[in-house]
């Protein structure tokens, strides 16, 4: 993990991370009142938003990073990720349910970048996925080769 400044990321990662903030705007979270927004670049070079979605039941709540990755099998069959941004107002990292997710649809690829950022962006981390979920479970452990866009 890295602790950065926004101005040090990339042209693209910047455009990843404020994807991700605006998404947070939308986010629906009525009982925790902690929005999540979440942008990911497919293996297509497209960027799909989420944000977290609530319910009163708390354990239905959908997170943003899910959302997003969601958003891009849905809109093009998209089945790789590239990168993944995620803002919120302490900003972090994704929840443990969400590395699995990522990690599905990583292609396998450790190295993929995750950003982190809180709501205004004065505080910036970057992980790898391997860094954040190192013994990963995934398609390869069933024997089974990802599916690819």
């Amino acid at each position: 993990m890295k602790k950065i400044k926004f101005q040090d990321l990339s042209e693209r990662e910047q455009n990843l991370i404020l994807i991700a903030q605006k998404a947070q705007e939308r986010a629906y979270a009525p009982y925790s009142k902690y929005k999540v927004g979440a942008a990911v670049l497919g293996v297509n070079g497209l960027i799909f938003r989420g944000c977290n979605v609530e319910t009163a039941t708390y354990s239905q709540t959908t997170h943003a990073e899910r959302v997003a990755i969601c958003s891009m099998v849905v809109a093009f069959g998209v089945r790789e990720i590239k990168a993944l941004a995620c803002v919120a107002k302490d900003g972090g990292a994704p929840c443990a349910e969400c590395r699995q997710v990522i990690w599905e649809f990583c292609g396998g690829d450790p190295n993929v970048k995750i950003i982190g950022a809180n709501a205004d962006l004065s505080e910036i981390q970057v992980f790898t996925i391997g860094e954040l979920y190192p013994y990963a479970f995934g398609p390869k452990d069933l024997g089974i080769e990802p599916e690819k866009f």
